[in-house]
């Protein structure tokens, strides 16, 4: 594709991007969580362990990037639709780290354990994956009828990115938040389903209240039932915010407020 010469202005703006992506990925692969241990022998397919250790962020400067994110508005009005693959480029098509690998097995690769691989196809074939969200020990085989039982999280969806400022911005940034290591993290298929485009005032992971269609019927979830032990909702939340500065992307107040009361309680 025939690239338009961009200005100097442009360049700069890229740049400081650029830049701040690296600083986040940085702060991802330096500061990554060790992976959720296994269930005890004996214990249920679906126990749940301790949530993973080693957050990105500590909380002090967690809640100084919370509040120091731009304010934003929750905006559907219905372009995004029907036209991910315009707005975000094909699902898992661009290789983010040109490592001849696509974002989707780069990852599968990262967060399964156990892993085996087909070089030639640069394709995860099997593996292990220890749920963050529910803590569960999940086997991952390749093939049409078994590959979304893990699925790629992006932490912040690309929906609600779209809809908080993304609409915005150019399509090449729109892809690189789509393959971006730090907002991709595997999952079990069904956890991913639960979580769908919601941000954290709708939807944290071990938290899951009973609201349906909550974007479209304007509602939110208040966070006043958090659990005793937010382990897991802090480290989901030190996770996000990286990525909200390294995109520069706002936040709606019923977000910030979300995170904050997470925060808080870490």
């Amino acid at each position: 594709m025939t690239r338009r010469r961009r200005t100097s202005k442009g360049s700069l703006a890229s740049a400081g991007l650029i830049a701040a992506v690296i600083l986040a990925a940085f702060l991802y692969f330096t500061d990554a969580p060790a992976s959720a241990p296994a269930p005890p022998p004996g214990a249920s397919a679906g126990a749940t362990v301790p949530a993973p250790a080693g957050p990105t962020l500590d909380s002090a400067a967690a809640v100084a990037a919370v509040a120091a994110l731009p304010d934003a508005a929750y905006r559907d009005d219905g372009s995004y639709a029907g036209h991910r693959d315009d707005l975000f480029g094909d699902s898992w098509s661009f290789d983010f780290d040109r490592n001849g690998c696509d974002a989707r097995n780069d990852i599968l690769s990262r967060d399964l354990t156990a892993v085996s691989l087909k070089p030639a196809r640069c394709v995860v074939e099997t593996g292990t994956l220890a749920d963050p969200y529910s803590g569960e020990s999940i086997g991952f085989v390749h093939g049409a009828d078994t590959s979304d039982d893990v699925q790629i999280d992006h932490l912040l969806p690309l929906k609600a990115v779209y809809a908080t400022g993304g609409a915005a911005w150019t399509f090449e940034k729109r892809r690189a938040l789509a393959n971006d290591p730090v907002n991709l993290l595997a999952v079990k298929g069904s956890e991913n389903g639960s979580k769908s485009d919601s941000l954290p005032s709708e939807w944290l992971p071990g938290v899951y209240p009973d609201v349906s269609d909550r974007h479209d019927a304007g509602q939110r979830v208040v966070w006043d039932d958090l659990p005793s032990d937010t382990a897991l909702q802090c480290w989901y939340v030190k996770k996000l915010v990286p990525v909200f500065v390294a995109y520069e992307l706002g936040v709606t107040p019923e977000d910030r407020a979300a995170m904050s009361a997470v925060l808080r309680t870490c």
